[in-house]
């Protein structure tokens, strides 16, 4: 929810999501299960979805010694796949109850959690992940928000220092079809922190090359709506 103050409430929003999520979806077994990539234009099914997430974003970039960071976990359905391919898993989150849905599902064993406060990512030493994940994430934040993440991931990396970024794209026909949808609901500085940023691919790129990522691959077909980004962290020394 927005607070009267104007400030977009992540927190509130999404843990009143998760609150509410059984009544509104009671055939779920899990909290996320309902984002099937329908209107994304990416599958028609939970099955299919997961089969595209972990079959052309996780297996080719993911190996089984590395320690990865999810950053948003929303339930924990792609942090289950990201676990059947890495060694080490972090799953880091502004809502308590998403981590606590994420650790019911997941439990302890090669997997840590960590809360965040939506303006740092403290709790996560420095120089200890191998690759930082966020999908289905940004695609609620604001791009100030993004551009903050992105500035303070590098001093975490280490290693292949490998990122994957997934984010709306208000350029393409689908998202462009979104925003027409979602504004209305979104006017005078307001909007509830569960919806939709106003983002693009070009944003994006700007962001990444402004503060030295290197980009390794600009997907824009997998997810038609939406834009996913495959890039090296620049190295940056927490100290």
């Amino acid at each position: 929810m927005t607070n009267l103050s104007g400030k977009i409430d992540y927190e509130d929003a999404w843990d009143k999501y998760a609150k509410s999520w059984q009544n509104i979806h009671p055939g779920q077994n899990y909290i996320g299960d309902e984002w099937i990539g329908q209107q994304a234009g990416a599958a028609n099914s939970l099955a299919e979805y997961e089969a595209l997430i972990e079959n052309h974003l996780i297996a080719p970039y993911i190996a089984s010694e590395d320690t990865v960071l999810e950053i948003g976990i929303g339930g924990g359905k792609t942090a289950a796949l990201l676990l059947k391919h890495c060694q080490k898993l972090v799953c880091a989150d502004i809502s308590a109850e998403m981590l606590q849905a994420t650790q019911q599902r997941l439990g302890e064993e090669r997997v840590s959690y960590v809360k965040l406060d939506g303006l740092t990512l403290n709790g996560i030493p420095p120089g200890s992940m191998d690759v930082c994940f966020c999908y289905d994430t940004m695609v609620h934040i604001e791009p100030r928000d993004i551009y903050n993440y992105l500035v303070q991931i590098p001093p975490l990396m280490r290693g292949k220092r490998l990122c994957l970024f997934h984010h709306s794209n208000i350029l393409t026909p689908l998202g462009w079809e979104k925003f027409l949808n979602d504004y209305p609901h979104n006017l005078m500085g307001k909007r509830d922190g569960t919806a939709f940023s106003v983002m693009s691919d070009r944003m994006m790129e700007k962001f990444l090359t402004h503060l030295g990522y290197e980009i390794l691959h600009k997907e824009t077909e997998l997810v038609p709506r939406d834009c996913i980004w495959i890039c090296k962290s620049p190295f940056l020394s927490a100290e």
